[in-house]
């Protein structure tokens, strides 16, 4: 019985409880980021050497701060999508009426924080 206890203690690795990444950063964004930077210096690349440069640095400098979002919140990406779901206009003005809760924004988006 001692060893079935022991089999069930096994360290869980970092990796498999977050979302998945490229590079430290959301996997999705950073081969949108990737796939971006590949056209425009594939577009500019008979411009000359120093738009295709700049473009590369670019594209670095965003999938660093992609890095540093995820290193801050490794969920920030599915936590900005469920907030996209809800409309663009936020009256701040509480309404009561029947659909009341139907459109409630989630906890920590202005809802029910005190001001």
């Amino acid at each position: 019985m001692h060893w079935l206890l022991s089999m069930r203690e096994h360290h869980v690795s970092i990796g498999l409880s977050r979302p998945r990444q490229i590079g430290g950063a959301v996997r999705g964004l950073a081969i949108a980021n990737g796939t971006v930077v590949a056209l425009l210096v594939y577009v500019t690349f008979r411009s000359g050497w120093k738009i295709p440069v700049v473009v590369v640095v670019m594209g670095m400098a965003f999938h660093a701060l992609l890095r540093w979002l995820t290193s801050r919140d490794p969920w920030w990406n599915q936590i900005l999508n469920v907030y996209n779901h809800y409309g663009d206009v936020y009256e701040s003005i509480p309404w009561h009426g029947k659909l009341g809760t139907l459109f409630r924004r989630p906890y920590g988006f202005d809802s029910d924080l005190p001001c």
